[in-house]
């Protein structure tokens, strides 16, 4: 039976979106109308229901209310997905890890918060792998939870198309996979030494508890790319129960385009790494350590991290008062104004050059990157720009040009979705601005025209891409 394509009505989509909701957290805007469309159309065609109205009558039943929760958050996701990240995870944050865990009862315990596929846990125990080749002696374990049963049967399977294993080195194929030809492509099977450290569990992040006892404590929560789904408030509560089970010192990871700005101070916001291979990550760290007159003494926590790390600007002595983004300090007008005229002249190695400098300088100051993605920009070096645009609007999420660019150079390099997102964020934030000024970035339109146009952009790109 061929799937029929599907309108909601506004009564039928905001009854879809409410059920979503609160049955997961899930927000759905307007832009994401066609694709909750496209998924009831296949619950019609699986179902046997005649009509959206006679399908909405059938989500009184747990069950199939489960099934459009699998359809609605099948996300595509990669083995060793987002290279910054992974380099940091296997230079800084797993040896550290395992350091920690050699003097405190060899136990670690990882969690995969919204795993989907089961790409992300695989990798992280791959990681682990590489490090720890045997566990004899250690209680090791990544729990893997996601809201969709079939997602999860999928990760159980362990089987996986080329598509999924395209960030994979050769190396990491060889001794992680065993590989199978078929009439469609290779065929990729996690081996089980890599398995049996993942431990794969449904859970709900919005209503149901962390899977671990309340006085449990863990070394490392990645949550990346699920609170892109959520609202503000579901976000702010989720990221209480993520800390209240991290351990002092645990660390929290995020997807490239989110952000605590606004919605945590229970996290202390690091790089991991320098230049364009830095990573931020975010630490739950609750006292500095002080000797006994009270003196602070330097940060320990993170000595086999490379030089010690910026902290945070405090503006009390609140153990709940810790901002998630350090404050900014402003560039030097003038190595701005040299990054600039570089850029009006043409020169745009020479543009790439001088914002590096402010890069290395101060490395947690959006502007630095703001401007280096710039320059990369003009260059035609969209795949570089990346790196340092999400630092930018990570490190400042009110950066309405640093989204707009951001958006600009994810859409050239064909990842539509993710571009929506950008031009939507771009929108919000120049849409919130009054002044009316002028950058060379806005291409002679006022800061609402650019902003009127990202909106333009975000519906076009996120309805090619449902």
């Amino acid at each position: 039976m061929k799937t029929r394509r599907v309108v909601l009505s506004d009564d039928q989509f905001a009854q879809l979106r409410t059920l979503l909701a609160r049955s997961a957290g899930l927000v759905f805007d307007e832009s994401r109308r066609d694709s909750v469309a496209y998924c009831i159309a296949e619950r019609l065609r699986v179902t046997g229901a005649p009509d959206v109205a006679s399908y909405l009558g059938l989500l009184v039943d747990p069950a199939e209310r489960q099934q459009l929760l699998n359809e609605v958050t099948i996300q595509e996701t990669h083995f060793f997905r987002n290279p910054p990240q992974i380099r940091a995870l296997r230079k800084y944050v797993i040896p550290e890890l395992l350091k920690h865990a050699d003097n405190h009862g060899r136990r670690i315990r990882i969690w995969s918060a919204g795993c989907s596929t089961g790409e992300e846990p695989y990798t992280i125990a791959m990681l682990l792998r590489e490090l720890l080749p045997t566990t004899a002696g250690w209680d090791v374990k990544v729990i893997a939870t996601d809201v969709s049963s079939r997602a999860l049967e999928a990760a159980r399977r362990g089987h996986y198309g080329e598509r999924a294993v395209q960030m994979a080195s050769p190396e990491d194929l060889v001794r992680f996979f065993t590989s199978t030809p078929t009439a469609t492509g290779d065929r990729y099977e996690v081996r089980p030494e890599v398995r049996e450290l993942v431990e794969f569990r449904h859970q709900n992040l919005v209503t149901d508890p962390v899977p671990f006892a309340a006085d449990e404590r863990i070394d490392l929560v990645l949550c990346r790319n699920v609170t892109i789904y959520f609202s503000r408030d579901t976000t702010r509560g989720l990221m209480a129960r993520l800390h209240a089970c991290l351990r002092d010192g645990g660390y929290l990871f995020l997807g490239h385009s989110e952000t605590l700005w606004q919605v945590s101070e229970d996290f202390r916001l690091v790089p991991l790494g320098t230049g364009d291979s830095a990573a931020f990550v975010y630490r739950r760290i609750d006292e500095e350590p002080k000797d006994r007159r009270g003196t602070v003494l330097p940060d320990r926590r993170t000595e086999d991290e490379g030089p010690p790390q910026p902290k945070p600007e405090r503006r009390h002595n609140s153990r709940r008062d810790r901002t998630s983004v350090p404050a900014a300090k402003p560039v030097a007008p003038a190595s701005a104004v040299a990054v600039r005229a570089a850029l009006a002249d043409g020169r745009y190695d020479d543009a790439v050059t001088a914002a590096g400098d402010l890069v290395t300088a101060e490395p947690l100051n959006p502007m630095g990157h703001y401007l280096r993605g710039l320059a990369l920009v003009n260059a035609g070096k969209d795949d570089d720009a990346l790196v340092d645009l999400r630092k930018a609007v990570y490190l400042d999420p009110s950066s309405g040009l640093g989204h707009f660019l951001l958006a600009g150079a994810l859409h050239r390099l064909g990842d539509p979705g993710a571009a929506a997102r950008e031009y939507g964020a771009a929108a919000n934030t120049l849409g919130a601005r009054t002044e009316e000024r002028t950058a060379p970035e806005l291409g002679g339109r006022s800061v609402q025209e650019l902003a009127a146009m990202c909106r333009q952009l975000e519906a076009q790109l996120s309805g090619a891409d449902s």
